[in-house]
């Protein structure tokens, strides 16, 4: 008799539903203050704006300012976007 490897089977049409059966049935996340949201980009962006100062390499540099500068155009997003919210409960 020989010995022949077996490969199991699996349904990916049912994992695939499974996923997305779970994903729907998932709770929405919390809403998070945008203040503290808005802390968080501002940290982010001083810490990076560091790094790119102690950075060594050019192009190490190059990163943490792109990051520096995605962080900060966030923050003021979330700023925005609060004014705009406390407008429109005016």
């Amino acid at each position: 008799m020989s010995a022949t490897a077996v490969m199991p089977s699996f349904d990916r049409l049912g994992l695939l539903n499974d996923i997305k059966a779970g994903y729907y049935r998932s709770e929405m996340a919390p809403r998070r203050d945008p203040k503290t949201l808005e802390r968080q980009q501002d940290d982010r962006a001083r810490d990076e704006d560091r790094f790119a100062r102690e950075a060594r390499q050019p192009a190490e540099e190059r990163a943490h300012r792109r990051r520096a500068d995605k962080a900060a155009y966030l923050r003021d997003k979330l700023a925005e976007a609060e004014r705009a919210d406390r407008e429109q409960d005016r």
